[in-house]
């Protein structure tokens, strides 16, 4: 084993699974996962663990006292793993438990790389008050030997945050990320099909999108929102109330789980997609969307905006929608062409040759 992957299960993780099983040493990888979605199993393969923590969906004091009886099993594990391997992939790092793990061991820090999903590191921001576990958050998250994001401007803040010294190596990290040759359909269509945001998470900040959308509600538009992943079934109630009550039954929820190639469908068939992130998300959702000559919409203060209009790629600013528009036929292609080119499994591969060897 040279290379050990600390993940929760999650939907991008069974395909990145397979990509590097496929296209690398299964001898020379392990995955360990941690928790993450119990409705989506991961796969059976050797060189996968899949740890779950009994007692996980129990609610507040007894669940932390089951957590906190399980740690040592944990971290047992945890260090034998770390121990054998060259190279440690933390594959976001959201779960506290190897955050405090990865301090009290921190001599495991010199051969660690911090693969950045977004919202572990956007969570800085969020800090409303003082407490001794963000000095541990801040230690180790500013002691990696790497850092991998696709969006230099995140390691820019990882490097005003944290006072980091490692290194940026630059991927797209997850098969999810891929240009995808889908057949584009429009088949059966009538008006502007529009996507809002990509999950049920609050950060999606579907009211700032349903309020600015509200002066189209006569026009010819459906709206999908995507609320069957994230979030709370409060939050989602209140979400398809305020939907419905401003486009009636033009807005269209869409609360059931679609496996890959129905949610690829499902994106083909749109015509504009709106993100009102704060920060960093959606972006298999965007390259993915790209990728099919669709009309993307993000806020131009998030570091994807940027890294985008820096490839050539562009993109409408949901701060300046004054009208729902689509990209002309020559634009949506040379977007296309720039996802095709930068997005390839090949880069992929090559990508992750250079993190595992360099």
């Amino acid at each position: 084993m040279k290379y050990l992957h600390i993940m929760r299960n999650d939907k991008f993780i069974n395909p990145f699974i397979d990509f590097i099983n496929k296209n690398f040493s299964k001898e020379e990888n392990i995955f360990f996962v941690i928790d993450g979605l119990e409705t989506l199993k991961v796969l059976n393969e050797k060189n996968i663990e899949w740890y779950i923590s009994k007692g996980r969906n129990l609610k507040s004091i007894l669940k932390k006292i089951i957590l906190l009886l399980q740690l040592p099993i944990l971290y047992i594990k945890l260090f034998n793993y770390c121990r054998k391997c060259e190279k440690i992939y933390f594959h976001g790092l959201f779960d506290p438990r190897v955050t405090i793990f990865i301090y009290f061991f921190r001599f495991f820090l010199k051969k660690s790389y911090w693969i950045i999903w977004g919202g572990d590191l956007y969570s800085y921001k969020d800090r409303k008050k003082k407490s001794f576990f963000y000095n541990i958050e801040d230690y180790v998250k500013g002691n990696m030997k790497g850092y991998i994001s696709y969006i230099k401007g995140e390691f820019k803040l990882v490097q005003e945050w944290f006072k980091v010294k490692g290194n940026f190596y630059s991927s797209f990290t997850y098969p999810s990320n891929l240009y995808k040759k889908i057949e584009i359909r429009k088949e059966g269509k009538e008006g502007l099909w529009v996507q809002v945001g990509n999950s049920a998470d609050p950060s999606n900040n579907h009211f700032e999108i349903l309020e600015k959308l509200s002066k189209f509600k006569d026009m010819n538009i459906k709206l999908f929102c995507i609320l069957s992943y994230g979030g709370n079934e409060e939050y989602k109630n209140r979400v398809i109330k305020r939907g419905s009550e401003l486009f009636k039954d033009k807005f269209c929820p869409i609360l059931n789980f679609m496996k890959f190639d129905e949610y690829m469908n499902f994106l083909s068939s749109l015509d504009i997609a709106i993100f009102a992130h704060d920060r960093q998300q959606a972006f298999g959702n965007i390259t993915s969307l790209l990728s099919m000559k669709k009309t993307v919409y993000l806020k131009e203060k998030v570091t994807t905006y940027q890294t985008l209009k820096e490839m050539g790629i562009k993109v409408r600013s949901f701060d300046k929608l004054v009208d729902l528009e689509e990209f002309d036929e020559n634009t949506l292609e040379n977007n296309r062409k720039i996802i095709e080119e930068n997005f390839s499994e090949e880069k992929l591969i090559e990508q992750w040759e250079n993190i595992f060897e360099n």
